[in-house]
């Protein structure tokens, strides 16, 4: 298995700890067993102030925005990509939409 990055948030005196990885997503909960004691609305607190500690984390490790090649994604190239996407979804959408009204027209005829 790969290395990995993993971002810790924790609350309630250490008592609800949460571990979430580089995209955000939840690798690991813990609950220590006298939660169960807490008022509802404090668990509930709690396991929000964990969350929001490990995303900070993340963030902070991931602000800077960086292309999928590690170099900071320039503003022109992504204008010009996202135009080439664009242009090439409304083609595909344009071939959906014959494809779609052929077997309309199909579907309508008396066999």
């Amino acid at each position: 298995m790969g290395d990995f990055a993993t971002y810790a948030g924790e609350a309630a005196d250490g008592r609800v700890w949460v571990e979430l990885d580089s995209d955000g997503r939840l690798t690991d909960l813990y609950l220590d067993p006298r939660v169960s004691y807490l008022p509802l609305e404090e668990l509930r607190g709690a396991l929000i102030d964990a969350f929001t500690a490990a995303q900070d984390q993340v963030r902070d490790q991931t602000e800077e925005p960086i292309s999928r090649y590690g170099e900071t994604a320039a503003p022109e190239r992504l204008t010009a990509a996202l135009a080439e996407a664009t242009d090439t979804a409304e083609r595909r959408f344009a071939e959906v939409a014959t494809a779609l009204s052929d077997l309309n027209r199909r579907a309508a005829r008396p066999w």
